[in-house]
């Protein structure tokens, strides 16, 4: 008998990936969906969908499947953006509890929450398990939230919850369209602001979907797992993607002087066209600190791997122009 899976955040980049991989492997999905969802690449997989939502108990709690194998959380609200702040909380933070409440009262036998190294807040060095998040801090909302999500798992697991938490860096490959794909898309149409100093980690997300099936049996109850990737400067994966473009190589950094002032240039621009702003305070930080992990954890017990970051950027890459995003 095949096993079950439940699934938030199904029609998104990670979520898309993830049913791809189970459907191979001849899972049975369920994929909850918010009634306004755009289900077009959702539906081409096998999959029953269920129409709910995870900030709203009572309707998350009528579609939720009775003792599923495994759930799998992955929707976020990943916006960096002030104004989506009360948004964001509901759904990352009232998302999570209302997740975990349905799941001891439906009998879940395993819960996978798909965090982020953001969790951890803004560190100046590289990131364990055991690093102490300062989040709460940070003056980042995402981060804050993805914390508080964390903090909602754990007191679950004390509850009697069967949990995972993953926390990948920045995640790269098919299906995304809103992630890092953008910088392709802005670097494709030479309408790149500037060079960030930041460096991070750029995780294939093929290798983030291993390590999410891999925890179904392998990872420890109410453990984190760091999920890193190559690691490279924000420059080194622009001159990448132009290499892929077949465009000439940008040369210098941009000071982090010019791209603040660029930022407030851009939030002032928002506040008369009422639209995301290419650069906001939240995303200067992100884009200029260092976003790097030790994910040995991950290799010894879920036997994670990574990829090369030209193979993630030009799967990517290839995505898009077959939707006709570039």
């Amino acid at each position: 008998m095949s096993r079950r899976a439940f699934i938030t955040g199904g029609t998104g980049f990670v979520g898309l990936n993830l049913i791809e991989a189970l459907q191979k492997k001849n899972w049975e999905i369920f994929a909850l969906h918010r009634p306004a969802s755009n289900l077009k690449h959702l539906s081409q997989f096998n999959v029953t969908l269920l129409e709910g939502d995870i900030d709203d108990f009572n309707s998350l709690s009528a579609v939720f499947p009775d003792d599923i194998d495994v759930v799998f959380h992955v929707a976020s609200n990943t916006s960096v953006w002030a104004k989506n702040n009360a948004q964001q909380y509901q759904t990352n933070v009232i998302g999570a509890q209302n997740m975990v409440e349905c799941a001891l009262k439906k009998n879940a036998k395993r819960f996978i929450y798909t965090s982020s190294i953001a969790a951890y807040g803004i560190q100046t060095t590289y990131v364990n398990e055991d690093t102490a998040s300062n989040a709460e801090s940070c003056g980042i909302n995402y981060c804050k939230t993805k914390y508080l999500a964390e903090k909602e798992i754990q007191k679950a697991v004390e509850k009697g919850l069967n949990a995972v938490i993953l926390n990948p860096v920045h995640i790269v490959g098919k299906y995304d369209s809103s992630n890092w794909a953008q910088l392709i898309q802005v670097v494709a149409s030479d309408e790149l602001p500037g060079i960030p100093s930041g460096v991070g980690m750029f995780c294939y997300v093929k290798d983030i979907i291993n390590a999410h099936i891999a925890a179904i049996d392998t990872g420890q109850n109410g453990e984190n797992y760091m999920l890193g990737g190559p690691e490279a400067g924000i420059k080194e994966v622009i001159n990448e993607i132009q290499k892929i473009l077949g465009l000439k190589e940008s040369g210098k950094i941009t000071p982090n002087w010019v791209l603040q002032l660029g930022t407030y240039i851009f939030m002032v621009g928002s506040l008369f066209s009422s639209k995301e702003p290419q650069l906001t305070p939240e995303k200067f930080e992100m884009i200029t600190g260092k976003m790097v992990c030790d994910y040995a954890k991950a290799e010894r017990e879920l036997g994670y791997q990574i990829t090369p970051l030209n193979v993630s950027l030009a799967e990517s890459y290839e995505w898009l122009k077959k939707e006709n995003l570039l």
